[in-house]
């Protein structure tokens, strides 16, 4: 079976991605104040935010570490072991400040965030990665 070819931006970019992502999850988890629930949402919506922002930075970071695919199971363990200790750090800074406080649910979610990039790792078998401006050099010759 032929391998989807997939765009690999170049490293800077892709920690790039990474830096921003971190700095979406520390501005708003430690640097504002937590808003107060929306009117008529649904119950845990606050979770359903953390589990996002987990992923996401998850998945940059195992698109920033795509070159390193030699040791599958190790990348793994690292993207989702690192992401998850970064959950963690960030929970526990939270429960210092007055206008925060620690959540084992806010955890939880931190951590099924992270967990959820597995699924990216068993898909990546199927993807071969291309230079960005190679595959676009090859698209306009098409």
């Amino acid at each position: 079976m032929a391998r989807l070819r997939f765009p690999l931006l170049p490293k800077s970019v892709r920690w790039f991605g990474v830096l921003g992502a971190v700095s979406v999850v520390v501005y708003y988890s430690l640097v504002t104040v937590p808003p107060a629930p929306p009117t008529g949402t649904t119950p845990f919506w606050d979770k359903r935010l953390h589990f996002a922002a987990y992923a996401t930075l998850a998945l940059t970071l195992a698109y920033a570490t795509a070159r390193q695919r030699d040791s599958p199971y190790r990348r793994a363990a690292l993207v989702i072991g690192g992401t998850v200790a970064f959950g963690a750090v960030i929970e526990l800074a939270q429960g210092t400040l007055s206008y925060r406080y620690f959540g084992w649910g806010d955890l939880l979610a931190n951590t099924l965030g992270a967990v959820l990039v597995s699924v990216w790792f068993v898909a990546e078998r199927r993807i071969r990665y291309v230079r960005a401006r190679k595959l676009a050099a090859e698209l306009r010759e098409n």
